[in-house]
């Protein structure tokens, strides 16, 4: 009797663990990794603020949060700045300096838009509007310029490069969308 008992409690731990395992594979397949999503946001009728945010680590195990944002009026892009900003109190940027932006050789230059009047030193915010379209979509690799002479790098994974390029290349819909805050009662 007993013996039946633990053999019915084997095959119902067999059971569970196999439920289990194929539950995961299917959730592994069917789930894609999202490194960041892009958010839009209705300012106006015809004007739409987009962005894309991460967290990334530099060289030196230190925490900025990225953030590439525009501002498109129409169906044109106004403004596509790179924020970056230190979450360690030990970073200053230097912002008289641009941001090198290095990719396979070839290297760029955008300039930080805060020229000395950063809202905190561990802040740069970066003109990007002339630079996106022109990156290839592949990793890229940022230095940023610190107060102390130094520069620090930050790698730029190569699904954040295609999706900069996707809010770089944001235009309004021509459909109505409802105001951010109207919610439908059911």
């Amino acid at each position: 009797m007993l013996r039946h008992i633990i053999q019915e409690l084997e095959w119902a731990i067999a059971f569970v663990i196999t439920t289990l395992i194929m539950f995961l594979i299917i959730a592994n397949l069917t789930i894609k990794p999202a490194i960041a999503t892009i958010t839009e946001t209705d300012i106006a009728p015809g004007q739409i603020h987009c962005r894309s945010e991460q967290v990334l680590k530099d060289e030196t195990g230190h925490k900025w949060q990225v953030m590439l944002f525009t501002q498109v009026n129409s169906s044109q892009v106004a403004s596509l700045n790179l924020r970056l900003s230190g979450l360690s109190s030990s970073v200053s940027i230097q912002s008289q300096k641009p941001l090198l932006i290095n990719i396979s050789g070839n290297r760029y230059e955008a300039p930080n838009i805060f020229l000395g009047k950063s809202p905190l030193p561990s802040i740069g915010q970066y003109d990007l509007k002339n630079i996106v379209q022109q990156l290839p979509t592949e990793e890229l690799l940022l230095e940023l310029p610190l107060e102390n002479g130094k520069s620090t790098r930050l790698q730029i994974p190569q699904a954040v490069v295609k999706e900069w390029q996707e809010v770089a290349s944001k235009i309004p819909s021509k459909s109505q969308k409802l105001p951010s805050g109207f919610q439908l009662a059911c």
